[in-house]
């Protein structure tokens, strides 16, 4: 049974705000839109929105993941945990002023907060960039977020000798350049990973997609919609939308 003491914002994109015990942690931020890169829904918070965070974490170095630009008005990022796939991406995280960015590689482990204590998990790659998944543990239940995961075999790695989570944060669009692999689930998968995982709940994201020059070069092959279709009894999809605190009923 999932605890109300788990909450989620859909920000944008991948990017969400999850509490975990009354401590929050913002995932794969964008803040700020480019010329050539456009969100395609509304911005759910803004910087000057969020509660003092435990931690920031990023999957992959896109733009729409990794907003540096955007972080910048963040008013603590000198205390601000901040972890990151790459040692580059934490290189210029602390040029930026976040003093405890940090790399953090597949199978590490850090406690975040009192009683929160978070795994990296292997999800794949995107050209030579390792994609980090996050999985998080804390009294008030398991949370399981991928923002740039594209296949279940991760996931069930990852689920062999765990215990279930209770809500699980996958995407849903199934992003693909014109020629080349899917680089994120579609509903299939988001539903499937979500079954793997034994979560009663699955949040969409990596939904919307803008339109804008660089999408000329991309497809995209589902929706959240989609997914709560295909979902059993057993699973819920909650289809969020941005800026709206949503928190699992016991």
């Amino acid at each position: 049974m999932i605890k109300t003491s788990i909450a989620v914002t859909r920000v944008v994109n991948s990017c969400v705000l999850l509490e975990l015990d009354g401590h929050a942690v913002l995932t794969d931020p964008w803040f700020t839109e480019r010329w050539w890169l456009r969100r395609g829904e509304p911005l759910g918070l803004r910087i000057g929105d969020l509660p003092p965070l435990s931690a920031i974490v990023v999957t992959n170095p896109a733009t729409n993941h990794w907003d540096l630009r955007g972080l910048r008005g963040l008013p603590a990022k000198e205390t601000t945990p901040l972890y990151v796939p790459t040692p580059g991406m934490a290189r210029r995280a602390r040029r930026l002023g976040f003093l405890r960015a940090e790399h953090l590689g597949w199978g590490r482990i850090r406690d975040i907060a009192p009683g929160v204590s978070m795994l990296v998990v292997p999800s794949g790659r995107t050209l030579v960039w390792p994609n980090n998944a996050y999985a998080f543990e804390a009294a008030g239940g398991r949370v399981f977020f991928g923002g740039e995961i594209a296949e279940v075999g991760p996931v069930e790695e990852y689920r062999a000798g765990r215990p279930p989570v209770d809500l699980a944060v996958l995407p849903v669009n199934g992003l693909r350049p014109l020629f080349g692999p899917r680089l994120v689930m579609g509903p299939e998968q988001a539903v499937a990973g979500a079954s793997a995982l034994g979560a009663r709940v699955l949040v969409p994201v990596h939904d919307a997609h803008g339109h804008d020059p660089l999408s000329r070069f991309f497809r995209t092959g589902g929706t959240a919609s989609d997914a709560a279709r295909l979902a059993g009894p057993g699973l819920l999809v909650a289809d969020l939308p941005t800026g709206e605190r949503w928190e699992p009923s016991c």
